[in-house]
């Protein structure tokens, strides 16, 4: 899954004027210095809230979630944040093992997920029994690890969808304006 922030010739008069007045090639560099500038800045309010709405660190996010910013190069004007991971283990969510079961806080919210437990040989991941057929044992007391959310889901959901929005409206037209008018000499404002 991704998000981007993409820019159009058609529709924009200020990318009209900005080409009449500096030439295609300025013009189109100055977007694209402003795109970047502006996803980057994007990339990391996202991923701060994918964090905390997910309850984990920014490092998980980018380590188990494969959450990426791909710059706009060339004349291609697109800027995009890209997430290609699984759902994180609930290892991930600091678990721990209580008399009910373990407990754990994905999506920021501590819970007790009743009737599971924590192996160490296993990477401290937290499972339950399913009660089908294991043939490492011969009994019916196979087990199965749980999962939390994913970021590929999350990124484009609640608080992480709103501040993608917010900082495109809010960063991108003054940066656009800014890098106009420097490359310019202050003849385009």
């Amino acid at each position: 899954m991704s998000i981007k922030i993409e820019f159009h010739g058609e529709g924009l008069p200020k990318f009209q004027d900005a080409v009449e007045a500096l030439g295609e090639g300025k013009a189109t560099s100055a977007y694209r210095k402003a795109l970047n500038s502006t996803g980057k800045k994007v990339f990391t309010q996202v991923k701060r809230s994918v964090a905390k709405q997910m309850g984990t660190s920014q490092r998980n996010v980018v380590k188990h979630g494969g959450m990426k910013r791909v710059p706009a190069s060339g004349a291609h004007l697109v800027t995009t944040i890209e997430a290609k991971g699984n759902y994180l283990p609930l290892s991930d969510f600091k678990s721990r093992q209580v008399g009910a079961g373990a407990s754990a806080a994905p999506w920021a919210t501590r819970r007790i997920f009743r009737g599971t437990f924590i192996i160490a040989k296993l990477g401290g991941n937290v499972f339950r029994r399913t009660g089908k057929f294991s043939p490492a044992s011969g009994r019916h007391n196979a087990i199965e690890k749980l999962w939390g959310p994913a970021v590929p889901k999350e990124m484009v959901r609640d608080e992480s969808a709103a501040t993608f929005d917010r900082v495109v409206r809010t960063e991108l037209a003054p940066e656009v304006n800014r890098l106009l008018k420097l490359m310019s000499n202050g003849a385009l404002s």
